[in-house]
């Protein structure tokens, strides 16, 4: 009777023990899912204040709204001027160049336009058939075509001149009266001074002063 009724107390004892064991598992797995559960909390929360810092209220101090009303107007004026600032296209090299080189070529053409004007000696002849009493005083100027026609007028001068003074002398009053005869004169200055430089280098001639006495 006495090893019955010790077996019934060992059993009753395994009753007994086995709901202590079940309630701290149970309450070690309620545990683990607690602290689960504030990791899980805390990593989202990490997450979204760097995502989205506005909705936990971590806003960078730089765009709070500045308390003094003057700081404010600086910081409006600041953006105003930075918004408003034009960019400022560079230029590339080459193209300042090309704008120097048209420049200076503009300049050059006109120089040229200007220096094609080669004047002549101012000459006095008599006329013929005036028995030495009347004479042509005359200023004349030769168009060149380019620099190098200049050059060459500028060169052969003597020997222009002595020929425009051949022409002059053979023309008697009525040859050089009026302004067809003056025309016509232009037209054989020209062509005599070409003859002179082995090339049609005159563009024009011009009297700039036509004096018959």
């Amino acid at each position: 009777m006495a090893e019955k009724e010790e077996i019934v107390t060992k059993e009753e004892n395994k009753a007994a023990e086995q709901p202590t064991v079940e309630k701290k598992k149970g309450n070690k797995t309620i545990m683990m899912m607690g602290i689960v559960v504030l990791i899980s909390v805390g990593c989202a929360f990490v997450f979204v204040s760097k995502v989205y810092p506005s909705l936990t209220g971590n806003v960078a101090s730089d765009a709070l709204v500045p308390e003094n009303p003057e700081n404010e107007a600086a910081v409006e004026t600041a953006e105003v001027q930075t918004v408003k600032q034009p960019e400022t296209k560079k230029e590339p090299a080459s193209s300042s160049k090309k704008k120097e080189e048209k420049g200076k070529e503009g300049k050059e053409g006109a120089n040229k336009e200007e220096s094609m004007i080669v004047p002549v000696e101012t000459l006095i002849v008599n006329l013929s058939g005036s028995n030495g009493r009347r004479y042509l005083k005359a200023k004349i100027n030769l168009e060149a075509k380019d620099g190098d026609v200049k050059k060459v007028i500028e060169a052969k001068s003597i020997q222009i001149k002595d020929r425009l003074i051949s022409i002059i002398s053979s023309k008697t009053l009525e040859d050089i009266d009026g302004l067809e005869a003056q025309e016509n004169l232009r037209k054989e200055i020209k062509d005599a001074v070409d003859v002179v430089l082995k090339v049609e280098g005159v563009l024009q001639v011009y009297f700039t002063e036509f004096v018959v006495q």
